[in-house]
């Protein structure tokens, strides 16, 4: 199964081993992506699925404690008071439970090993300005340099800061403008003149080169760790 439905829990029969066998199904697809190497989109839908699972479970614990209770005990001597729910907790929530009990294990493991894998990828990556920088950091070139590759890969980026649950965010935007075979005779300043010339901006634009020294899959583990990774390089360096 290569994809898990966001309310694979809760939707369809509420059964512990149907679940468990969906579950399992999908993190069979996953453990082989991770073998090839392939680390998105499964390792985002792992995240986010071990996200809502832990929603779930704050949620019916807080369900459980919003049930009307009674007093059963009282402890003078000691100032407490004891109370028993009202309400005896259903087959339902308790095979709700195990569900989810069982799949944030399960989930929490597999992103471990994704964890290892993003960090192996971005060790190995080296980034660096090309140039000049320009004082305005938020847009410019990225070149893309895997050294196994005859290629550069060229995007033209864009940092967004936005506010959301009051704090600013930055994002990230890429847009793919060309791959360019390398040439021993061209220097990295006039492939980026000559990109820039192409899409007719400044020639003053900020350009950085990431150089992957390892090969990985290029579009579900080598780009989108390039694009963490030099959104935090910027935040860090240029803040």
């Amino acid at each position: 199964m290569e994809k898990l439905a966001d309310d694979w829990i809760t939707s369809g029969t509420l059964d512990f081993e149907y679940k468990k066998y969906i579950l399992l199904a999908y993190l069979k697809h996953v453990a082989k992506s991770f073998d090839q190497h392939k680390l998105y989109p499964s390792f985002a839908d792992l995240i986010m699925h071990y996200k809502n699972a832990s929603q779930l479970k704050a949620g019916k614990q807080q369900l459980w404690k919003s049930f009307p209770k009674e007093l059963t005990k009282l402890d003078l001597k000691n100032f407490r008071l004891f109370f028993e729910s009202k309400v005896n907790e259903d087959d339902q929530l308790k095979e709700l439970e195990e569900i989810v009990d069982f799949a944030m294990d399960s989930l929490q493991g597999h992103i471990a090993v994704g964890k290892n894998i993003f960090d192996e990828v971005e060790k190995q990556l080296i980034i660096e300005p090309v140039g000049i920088k320009a004082l305005e950091e938020n847009e410019g070139l990225l070149l893309i340099d895997p050294q196994y590759d005859p290629f550069y890969h060229i995007y033209q980026y864009r940092i967004s800061i936005f506010e959301a649950a009051e704090e600013k965010v930055r994002g990230l935007q890429t847009v793919f403008i060309d791959r360019i075979k390398k040439s021993i005779g061209t220097t990295l300043e006039q492939l980026k003149i000559q990109v820039l010339k192409n899409i007719k901006l400044v020639s003053n634009y900020s350009a950085f080169r990431v150089v992957a020294l390892q090969p990985y899959p290029y579009e579900e583990t080598l780009l989108p760790i390039v694009k963490r990774s030099f959104s935090g390089y910027l935040e860090n360096n240029f803040k």
